[in-house]
């Protein structure tokens, strides 16, 4: 037997606060398979196309010129803030979904169809014009004498654990999508491009659903796959990793966001605000706690400057602040390409003692045992610094008596006539040329005030008339002198 139902309404200017529409129907028991499918009131193709040609004179890619409604749906569990049933996310890159027992449409979660009320959730990131009306089909397939189901897919967290074992540098990209959101390529295609060009460490985050978890989780590469989510708001995109759950996405404050900040971190995971500049800014100003940033998403000329000043700022505020790097790839060949680069562009490098994992990866993390060059072939920068006895890396915190001795070290690996910088309290300290494609630098100074050091490698690219590019950064070692 299939039940039909048909729901219809509109998004309109003023009454997208919150900008979520919730629309509820009854699931019967014995329900053996959902169908929604979905569309909406679109603009004139040569409105839109005016529209995005205005946005483009202020930034360069971003939202489009066209009305975008996205699509989720939450079960009988309801649909709470940072709780209740999610079973899927796949935003506006579908205009339908299925949901059995045993599959489900990428983006959304196999299992139990329990009975009770559901409810479809509809979003409107981008309303062009004053109004936009929607239309949703529901068809449940029912089968009166089936058996309750229960199974739902519960994915595994990783949890941290103290590790033995030397230490090494592993290469890897934090934020990339497939086609469980709106990527367009499968996760086997990826661990082949990854490994084709020299990752170790590859993280899946797929906008606002974990349908990749599972997958991930029944796997079995050479390549580490790190599950993780793309928690994407119309005010900035952040990745989660290490939690193992799904994130909630709908908040449109600060208050909100916070939130969501402190259920991942309360949780032992990592949050990271993405591409902190023009486009898809991070316009949650008021928020606080986080330990991780993407200074640096795509080619280096795509406005990453923007990026890195972001989080620079923070480390002259005083706070510890790891930087990544993810390619946000959505696509590589044979599928359309959207963006003339792939996987590990940029690729950033962490050093993790012991065995490879996703709790090494994430513990390097968060402690800044990183830094970040623009592909997986280098350049090699590693920044090291020895006081009282001791040897600091990046990330740690050099704790000592005011007037202590400083000797940096500098391990550069790339091509010759490159600009080495040591950046100090946002200020360049010390810059100098690279004479060979392998050098160690030193350099000396003294734990005096509160503060940072941290390197570059810079230099000219392609076309010299367009400046300078970095080609790599590390992370900080910060100076605490006592008593500061």
């Amino acid at each position: 037997m299939r039940q039909q139902i048909s729901i219809e309404g509109a998004f309109a200017q003023g009454e997208l606060d919150p900008p979520f529409h919730y629309l509820p129907f009854e699931m019967p028991a014995g329900a053996t398979r959902l169908e929604v499918t979905y569309h909406f009131e679109k603009l004139d193709a040569e409105e839109a196309k005016r529209i995005e040609q205005e946005l483009r004179k202020e930034v360069p890619f971003g939202p489009g010129g066209q009305n975008v409604v996205d699509a989720g749906i939450f079960d009988a569990r309801g649909h709470e803030f940072l709780s209740g049933g999610f079973r899927g996310w796949s935003g506006g890159s579908r205009t339908g979904f299925y949901i059995t027992p045993s599959e489900a449409t990428p983006g959304y979660i196999r299992g139990a169809l329990a009975p009770g009320e559901w409810s479809i959730v509809l979003g409107c990131p981008t309303l062009r014009g004053e109004r936009a009306r929607y239309w949703v089909d529901v068809s449940i397939e029912v089968d009166a004498n089936a058996e309750p189901e229960t199974d739902l897919f519960e994915p595994a967290q990783a949890i941290s654990h103290a590790r033995g074992g030397e230490r090494r540098w592993y290469r890897g990209d934090f934020h990339s999508h497939t086609f469980h959101s709106d990527g367009y390529n499968s996760i086997d295609e990826y661990v082949v491009e990854a490994s084709r060009v020299g990752l170790d460490f590859l993280a899946i985050t797929d906008h606002n659903t974990t349908s990749h978890f599972e997958e991930i989780a029944t796997r079995n590469d050479d390549l580490l796959l790190i599950p993780g989510e793309e928690v994407t708001t119309s005010w900035g995109h952040a990745n989660v990793w290490g939690l193992g759950a799904w994130v909630d996405f709908r908040c449109t404050d600060d208050g909100g966001m916070q939130r969501i900040i402190d259920f991942v971190h309360e949780r032992g995971g990592l949050f990271s605000p993405n591409h902190p500049k023009a486009g898809y800014p991070w316009e949650f100003a008021g928020v606080k706690g986080y330990r991780v940033t993407e200074a640096w998403q795509g080619p280096w000329r795509l406005g990453n400057e923007e990026s890195r000043e972001v989080w620079e700022r923070r480390l002259r505020d005083g706070e510890r602040v790891t930087a990544v790097g993810g390619s946000d790839c959505h696509s590589i060949a044979p599928a359309k390409l959207v963006h003339p680069w792939t996987l590990g562009t940029p690729c950033t490098w962490v050093n993790v003692q012991g065995a490879l994992d996703e709790a090494g990866v994430l513990d390097a993390v968060r402690a800044g045992h990183a830094f970040v060059s623009e592909d997986p072939t280098g350049p090699f920068l590693e920044f090291t610094a020895e006081c009282d006895g001791r040897t600091y890396m990046m990330g740690d915190a050099i704790e000592g008596k005011a007037g202590a001795a400083i000797k940096f070290k500098l391990h550069y690996r790339g091509p010759a006539e490159k600009k080495l910088r040591l950046i100090r309290d946002g200020e360049v300290w010390q810059e100098t040329i690279a004479e060979r494609d392998e050098v160690t630098l030193e350099f000396e100074s003294t734990l005096e005030e509160p503060g940072y050091v941290r390197a570059e490698a810079a230099g000219f690219r392609g076309r010299p008339e367009r400046g300078e590019v970095v080609h790599a950064l590390t992370n900080p070692i910060y100076l605490r002198p006592e008593g500061s």
